[in-house]
Formats: structure tokens, sequence, C-alpha cells
């Protein structure tokens, strides 16, 4: 963490920034501020990619809770690790396809969009339903409540 905060903040303002984070009453708005920076950072951290994604979903105005956005950083870390994220209804099932629908969606819309047109493969309308519904089904409802503002959220921060 102290690296993340040394390539993030000039170093008059790190140390404010870790005495801080020791206080957890503010790491919500600490997380926040990280967020803001990673994003608008033209430096490339290699370091603690799990927490960067985490810091950068607690941005999101619309989720219920801390813990949806760490899910939904989760879920994109567990997606960067797969060479192929594509969903496909007759092969994936569970969390495994309402994650790939996410982040098809959220990511990779142009290439659902070509596989549709192309290849007539069921369209980014189908994903997104099959995603909602596959959410609900496994327990994360509040991700399928706002998964087409995950989507949306994903695809301007990320693409």
């Amino acid at each position: 963490m102290s690296t993340l905060i040394d390539s993030l903040f000039p170093s008059d303002d790190a140390d404010s920034i870790r005495r801080l984070w020791e206080d957890k009453g503010s790491h919500l708005l600490l997380e926040q501020e990280i967020g803001k920076r990673l994003i608008e950072s033209d430096v490339i951290i290699d370091e603690l990619p799990l927490t960067q994604l985490m810091f950068i979903a607690t941005l999101s105005p619309f989720a219920s809770s801390k813990k949806e956005c760490y899910d939904v950083a989760e879920i994109i870390y567990w997606g960067m690790q797969k060479s192929d994220i594509l969903p496909l209804v007759t092969e994936h099932q569970g969390k495994a396809l309402a994650y790939r629908c996410l982040i098809s969606l959220g990511l990779f819309k142009p290439a659902l969009i070509k596989r549709h047109r192309r290849h007539g493969s069921p369209s980014p309308d189908f994903y997104r339903a099959v995603g909602i519904e596959s959410f609900s089904s496994v327990g994360m409802s509040d991700i399928g409540l706002h998964f087409g503002r995950w989507e949306c959220f994903m695809n301007e921060f990320f693409v």
C-alpha cells in the first residue's frame, strides 16, 4: 500500500495519507481519492491490481454498499485472469456466466455486437438480461439491480 501511495501522491502528502489510512473512519474518503488519482494518473502501477480496482469501484455513486463495489472489482480482476472472457450460454453457468456477461458488456461490447451481427450470436440485450438474472440467482442481486450502471461505469473508466 505504501508504494501505491508514494506513486500517486507527492512525497509531502504521502506521510499524511499513510497516517489517515490508519484511521478506519477515513477509509472510504481515502479510497475514493486514491481511485480518482488512479484514473487521472498516466503511470501504470503494477502493484496491488485488485486493490486498485477496488479503489476505482468505490467511485461508483450508485452502488448500494462498499461490498458491492468490492465484489465488482473482484469480478473485473477475475476476468483479467481469463484468456477468453466472452460468455457462451451453452458452456457457462452461474457466477461464471454472470461475471462474463458483465465484463463483456462493460469492456468488450463491440466484440459482442460483432459476434451478433456476423455470426448470429445473441444480442447484447440478451446477455444483459441473462447477466441480471444470473447475478440474482447467485445471491448478488445488488449487482444485478445495478447491472446497466456497472456496465457503463466499466466502459467509462476502463475502456
